[in-house]
């Protein structure tokens, strides 16, 4: 049986391990980053909140304690690493947490967590404590271009009240900053451009989609197919490229898909336009490598991944000269000054002939999509994170 001085002698060091804890957590900087749309994986959020999550994961400093909001089974997504996570439940969207919201800041003297991540403008997640700053991420104001003045006067309202709650805010373009001043009050509050990664994993095995034929030359696009993507236009396009066949992988729900199958069938070209539907990781991978080249005569974009996952193949791109295309695509893609069939094709011929002809021209676009990167994305993140904090600055 242990004395009474044993017993302390043994307890000491268990205790001191526990406060040196307590205290290394109390140093640090509890920091909550949405990550709820994960739970749509494969569409362009859930692979923003994908790639963000795990760079902020893999490069996160021994200062700032990440916590993640995310959907049910969203941490495993982050698996074999280890990560604090809160539930995106009912009870935390802004339209409940709101009736407490008032009652908070006098019930407790200091905030749960010291920063709040807010990853899109559409986010019903807030903090419940009013004292938390948040860091708000408007992606885009692609609204703008797509609905009524009615709603785009709604639309406005809304996200001018977030921009009103938050700190600071980030965007991933330069184009949808200089929108975001031009359409609301930002009152002084600093907009910081944060461009994306790329997010295709290059170590996935390829898989070629059913219904891809293995062997034709075909041209690649991607994205949810509505009408402000543009696909359309693609299919007039292929009539005067007889050698070449479209691939367009994406949510195939909007009847838009439909009216491009239509229109495939009214010129005879049935056979050489494929609708895959949305694509796993490894057929993605497949897509960008076998295709000739990507294809995206979008409308309206916040960014435009798709066009720097294709160069970090070593793809010739080529694209429209909408919102933030050109500022992604850089010098090294092809555009098109109109969708008038005729011109679109000879842009794609002669960009495919200057992209044969030059041996470096693909190392130099793999170049280019290598400076847009997540571990960098990630730094100026945790940069913005301190200053906001006032930490570590």
């Amino acid at each position: 049986m242990l004395a009474t001085g044993d017993r302390a002698d043994c307890a000491g060091p268990f205790l001191l391990a526990f406060l040196s804890s307590v205290r290394e957590r109390n140093r640090m900087s509890r920091i909550v980053v949405d990550l709820e749309r994960l739970k749509y994986l494969h569409c362009g959020l859930g692979q923003f909140s994908l790639h963000l999550g795990q760079a902020l994961l893999a490069t996160s400093p021994s200062d700032l304690a990440m916590t993640f909001l995310v959907p049910p089974g969203g941490e495993s997504l982050f698996a074999p690493a280890t990560v604090d996570t809160i539930a995106a439940t009912t009870w935390r969207r802004e339209a409940v947490q709101r009736i407490f919201r008032p009652i908070v800041a006098g019930w407790s003297r200091q905030a749960e967590f010291d920063l709040w991540h807010v990853t899109h403008q559409d986010s019903r997640f807030w903090p419940l404590d009013p004292r938390v700053p948040v860091v708000l991420t408007i992606h885009d104001l692609n609204f703008l271009r797509t609905k009524s003045p009615r709603v785009i006067r709604r639309r406005l309202r809304g996200l001018q009240s977030k921009i009103d709650r938050a700190t600071v805010l980030t965007t991933g373009s330069h184009h949808a900053a200089q929108e975001i001043r031009a359409h609301l009050q930002t009152r002084g509050k600093a907009i910081r451009v944060i461009p994306h990664g790329v997010c295709l994993d290059q170590h996935e095995e390829p898989t070629r989609p059913i219904g891809v034929p293995d062997q034709s030359r075909f041209l690649f696009s991607i994205g949810d197919i509505r009408p402000s993507k543009n696909f359309h236009v693609l299919v007039d396009m292929l009539r005067n490229l007889p050698d070449l066949a479209l691939v367009v992988a994406g949510s195939t729900k909007d009847s838009y898909a439909e009216q491009i199958r239509r229109r495939a069938a009214e010129l005879g070209l049935a056979d050489r336009v494929c609708l895959p539907g949305r694509v796993t990781e490894g057929e993605r991978v497949w897509l960008y490598r076998h295709c000739a080249a990507l294809v995206f005569p979008s409308l309206a974009e916040g960014f435009g991944l798709p066009l720097i996952e294709a160069m970090s193949c070593g793809r010739p791109v080529f694209s429209s000269r909408c919102t933030s295309l050109p500022e992604v695509g850089g010098p090294l893609a092809f555009y098109w000054n109109s969708f008038e069939p005729t011109a679109m094709a000879d842009v794609v011929r002669d960009g495919l002939q200057r992209f044969a002809a030059d041996t470096t021209y693909a190392e130099q676009l793999r170049d280019w999509a290598a400076t847009f990167s997540w571990p960098r994305a990630a730094d100026q993140y945790f940069g913005l994170y301190r200053e906001v904090l006032g930490v570590g600055v």
